[in-house]
């Protein structure tokens, strides 16, 4: 039986929200913050609509023998202590991005020693990682651990690609963690894939790496906060379309539902951050501990930004395939 969906005013507020936050990168700051509350409001109301509509028609979720379920599902050798090293590993990188934002916010020398102590601490246990995975991916994890002591603190573009490059050894560690979890080792529940999905997912993870790169950049006082600005409203944007077309494919989605979400949470709370951030900046002197607080949150939600896009691409490849043709 088919339903028809029921009136919203969602679409159209979310219109009005993305308007109001496009008008006001050239006007004020204050009419793009209205424009993200009312996109946010938007995107719940939206979130509420999709869970009524599929609510009442069961999901068309299609079974497929378990052996070819198995057979999908990514091929990872997982042990405990893989597994443990990973999260350690993980939780370790992103406080030495936290530490490493607050050196360049000049934070003092407390910082730049616990900065150096940690960075050790991320390269001992990168290298037990890597051979305890003893594949390409746990060697390239260890070579990107050894580039980034190697560039240190130096010129401002440098340093700029130091920073970026955390940013996104955190997310690989993540997605380590992630893939030699106990969530991983089920086997996925398979649903019907919509065209784009698998596509924007990964178009999703390129924005927000593109958008780290873009924030090391106006950090180190390479580039100008403006293109900075105008890609957190692309980003943004892409991240709740990608988010509501997950939540509403995969209503009753043990995994892919939840992390969905909590992507668009994290993503939320970034552009909060961001515009919060560069407000303080324009209200403090440079270097105090409101600006230095700011910025310290801002580049770390930004990791877990990109953290989250990655294991949701992750989780959209390994449940979601083409629609089988008979």
């Amino acid at each position: 039986m088919t339903s028809h969906p029921q009136p919203s005013y969602a679409p159209a507020i979310m219109a009005a929200g993305l308007t109001c936050t496009l008008w006001g990168v050239v006007t004020s700051w204050i009419v793009s913050a209205i424009g993200l509350v009312l996109t946010g409001v938007a995107a719940a109301l939206w979130i509420g609509d999709v869970g009524v509509k599929q609510a009442v028609s069961a999901p068309s979720t299609r079974e497929q023998p378990r052996a070819a379920i198995v057979k999908r599902a990514p091929q990872t050798v997982a042990t405990p202590w893989l597994h443990r090293t990973a999260v350690l590993l993980a939780i370790a990188t992103l406080a030495l991005v936290v530490l490493g934002a607050g050196v360049t916010s000049q934070a003092g020398r407390p910082w730049e020693v616990s900065h150096l102590a940690v960075g050790a601490t991320v390269g001992a246990l990168t290298l037990i990682l890597a051979l305890l995975l003893r594949n390409r991916f746990g060697w390239l994890l260890l070579a990107a651990v050894l580039v980034q002591a190697m560039l240190g603190n130096r010129a401002p573009a440098v340093a700029a690609f130091h920073a970026f490059l955390a940013q996104t050894f955190f997310a690989a560690t993540v997605a380590v963690a992630f893939v030699t979890s106990k969530i991983w080792k089920r086997a996925p529940e398979v649903v019907e894939d919509m065209p784009s999905l698998r596509t924007l997912s990964i178009v999703t993870v390129g924005l927000v790496m593109a958008q780290v790169a873009l924030g090391a950049a106006v950090r180190h006082k390479v580039m100008g906060a403006g293109l900075h600005i105008t890609g957190a409203l692309v980003v943004a944007l892409m991240i709740v379309v990608l988010g509501m077309l997950v939540t509403n494919k995969c209503l009753t989605h043990r995994t892919l539902r939840p992390t969905a979400i909590t992507m668009m949470v994290i993503a939320g709370t970034q552009v909060f951050l961001g515009f919060g951030a560069f407000i303080v900046r324009m209200m403090v002197d440079e270097n105090t501990l409101p600006v230095q607080i700011a910025t310290m949150a801002h580049v770390t939600t930004g990791a877990l930004t990109l953290a989250s896009t990655v294991v949701l691409a992750l989780e959209i490849r390994r449940n979601l395939h083409p629609a089988v043709t008979v």
